[in-house]
């Protein structure tokens, strides 16, 4: 990375402390863009780190093929708790949200009135929400644009966590998909307060492949042999 970009990056790292660690409830989310392959994932994930060295609460979520809100949700508490991760759990989930459907409903808006272009109805019941306590979490959605569900949707029920749960959230995307879809930038101003440019991190996105392969013989081959990205650059 040349030392341009990371200072961009260190920048939005100082931005990212900041907004964390306001005492008061921001109002809005943090949105940190860039085209694939430029290191967004590895950049939020060595973030997170940093959110635990300091003390921080955060759940993670990567949207990549998700299908609806219950999935996020799902992932939220298997993470909370991570015992519900376990396949011997799995029928005791779906009783109790099965059970806590029939007793009652969720409307996020808290109004029960459309909100146009940001859908944030979100009609079943979360087991989530009985489950963890979302206080002073840092809420962080990976990957915005491979979700499978409608933007207005998802970023409704994003703005539920910040509106009326007070939290912080940041999304992470790659804006130039988002934006083909249309009324993107208004329903976008609705939930999103700041945007950052996350900037090229060729060493980090190399590091990622390396640590994803299975074989150790290949990592350590492939740490070893290759080239130095400095001058790729």
């Amino acid at each position: 990375m040349t030392q341009y970009n990371a200072s961009i990056n260190s920048n939005i790292k100082e931005y990212l402390n900041f907004y964390c660690g306001l005492l008061s409830e921001p109002g809005f989310a943090v949105l940190l863009k860039g085209q694939w392959g430029s290191g967004k994932t590895w950049f939020i994930k060595k973030y997170c780190e940093n959110l635990t060295n300091n003390g921080h609460k955060y759940l993670y979520v990567n949207l990549n093929g998700m299908t609806s809100c219950s999935e996020i949700e799902e992932a939220f508490l298997q993470q909370a708790i991570p015992i519900l991760s376990s396949k011997s759990m799995a029928l005791f989930r779906n009783f109790t949200t099965q059970a806590l459907k029939n007793v009652a409903k969720i409307d996020v808006n808290g109004d029960k009135k459309d909100r146009g272009t940001l859908n944030a109805s979100f009609t079943d019941v979360s087991l989530a929400n009985y489950l963890i306590n979302f206080d002073k979490n840092i809420l962080i959605f990976d990957e915005l644009e491979r979700c499978n569900i409608i933007l207005s949707n998802v970023l409704g029920y994003i703005n539920s966590f910040v509106e009326h749960q007070d939290l912080k959230v940041i999304i992470v995307a790659n804006e130039v998909e988002l934006e083909k879809i249309p009324n993107y930038k208004d329903i976008k101003e609705k939930v999103i307060g700041i945007t950052l440019e996350i900037a090229l991190d060729f060493e980090g996105a190399l590091e990622k492949f390396i640590t994803g392969v299975q074989s150790a013989d290949v990592r350590h081959f492939l740490s070893d042999n290759t080239i130095n990205p400095r001058l790729l650059l």
